[in-house]
């Protein structure tokens, strides 16, 4: 099921693509080995924004460093600025994950269709256009 363009996800990034604060757009790239970029829908939790970042943190699959960060993008206006700017089409598809023996389930899975890998051909084009993307960032992992 496609997100709706006024709805929001969140991607992990890991402080190797964080310079001084800043999340470059490298952390939004899939890795060679994947059809598409993974993130968390938002919208999936309930209101307020504090809740639905909370809620992302409770069904993560992969650890997040202390120093990493979730950044968040806008479904519609990413997709048209890429569009417009790289004549890079995207989708923003739902993909819920089962539990697993060791995971629960996460339903608020979503993938980001037609980004280019990073190190791809034209991974170097996107990087600034995908930082220019993110609204705001929250700590990957709360001091306790």
């Amino acid at each position: 099921m496609p997100l709706p363009d006024d709805h929001h996800v969140l991607r992990y990034v890991a402080p190797k693509h964080i310079d001084n604060g800043i999340i470059n757009g490298s952390g939004f790239l899939r890795r060679p080995h994947e059809q598409a970029s993974s993130v968390n829908w938002m919208e999936w939790f309930p209101l307020p924004i504090e809740n639905q970042v909370s809620g992302v943190r409770s069904v993560r699959r992969i650890n997040y460093a202390k120093n990493g960060l979730l950044a968040q993008i806008n479904v519609g206006s990413t997709k048209r600025y890429l569009e417009e700017r790289a004549q890079l089409k995207l989708s923003f598809r739902h993909d819920p994950l089962p539990a697993k023996l060791d995971q629960a389930a996460d339903p608020s899975h979503a993938l980001i269709h037609g980004l280019p890998a990073l190190d791809g051909p034209r991974s170097e084009l996107m990087l600034d256009l995908l930082a220019e993307c993110i609204i705001s960032q929250f700590p990957a992992v709360l001091d306790r």
